[in-house]
């Protein structure tokens, strides 16, 4: 097989109903370019048939190349593990679950081979009402809450040139975001707009926890806001205590009229007690990074690979 000048990488994670159709719609949209290619299929772990479907296609095509992971892993360290295997120039990264359009892979090599480093999709329109109301939720915490400066409504569907690949490679952290080290990584880039599709079976695998695990998993990574807005947030308690405190204070020196206040003090207790407990909960967050950093294990274990040779 030529070396590929194109390598697209799909996650695959108990789609097996849907392996098959989406190796057909990479092919038919990517055969008229021209070009030498290659689908590689990571499978995260899956408990259904993914793994003997992405086996009979790798069998059928020899274009078709595929990485089964030892265990589910997340969907972030699936698609990092099937970018470590393309041999691409250029490389195409997306979900497997036929969302991210494969009819859009053209228009991305077309807008790569213009000079950039990183072409991203985005598409302000979900597919139900709870992923597009979590979305802009995500998207107003991120870019103008916490300040992170970040491509909004991006989705995984992007195309990187190798060097760009390269360089992701060269991360290593376990707590890890695509979007957040294609951010960190920079470089020149541009975005396109597409329309994400319906998944044509099945249910979605992003359920609300691990939105919930991505949204934090790509702020902790990419700023120490949470921090900054927890000192401003002391600082601002400060301020407000010492002003009751000297209200008090003068009542008592001046007026003589304090009336003690039971609802007042639980009242107070109550948010100091939520506030330090929530604080802790960052920080800890962040010292849970740190611990799993340290241990410095995989980033993940192969158990198989398909029309790839020996493991790596």
């Amino acid at each position: 097989m030529p070396t590929p000048a194109l390598s697209i990488v799909a996650t695959v994670y108990n789609d097996a109903n849907l392996v098959s159709p989406l190796v057909e719609k990479i092919r038919e949209h990517v055969e008229p370019l021209q070009i030498p290619f290659e689908i590689i299929l990571s499978n995260d772990g899956s408990t259904d048939d993914s793994e003997k479907i992405i086996e009979e296609q790798c069998h059928k095509y020899s274009f078709v190349r595929a990485v089964s992971l030892s265990r589910n892993f997340g969907q972030q360290i699936a698609a990092s593990a099937g970018l470590r295997y393309a041999k691409g120039e250029y490389i195409v990264l997306m979900d497997g679950d036929l969302q991210n359009p494969p009819e859009a892979i053209p228009t991305l090599y077309k807008k790569i081979k213009e000079g950039y480093d990183i072409v991203y999709t985005r598409s302000k329109v979900r597919n139900n009402f709870f992923a597009e109301w979590f979305s802009a939720l995500f998207w107003f915490i991120v870019s103008t809450i916490l300040h992170v400066k970040i491509i909004r409504h991006q989705l995984m569907l992007r195309m990187m040139n190798s060097r760009f690949v390269s360089y992701f490679n060269s991360y290593n952290e376990l707590t890890r975001a695509v979007a957040g080290i294609t951010q960190d990584i920079g470089m020149n880039y541009t975005v396109i707009d597409v329309e994400n599709k319906k998944r044509p079976s099945g249910k979605s695998k992003s359920t609300l926890k691990k939105r919930l695990n991505l949204m934090t998993d790509l702020i902790f990574n990419l700023t120490y806001q949470p921090l900054n807005i927890m000192i401003y947030f002391g600082l601002l308690i400060l301020m407000i205590t010492l002003l009751i405190s000297c209200y008090y204070l003068f009542l008592y020196f001046f007026i003589g009229d304090v009336t003690p206040g039971y609802t007042s003090i639980i009242l107070t207790l109550f948010f100091f007690g939520s506030m330090i407990i929530t604080i802790l909960g960052i920080i800890g967050r962040y010292l849970a990074n740190i611990y799993l950093e340290v241990k410095n294990r995989p980033l993940y274990l192969v158990q198989r690979t398909f029309n790839m040779g020996e493991h790596s």
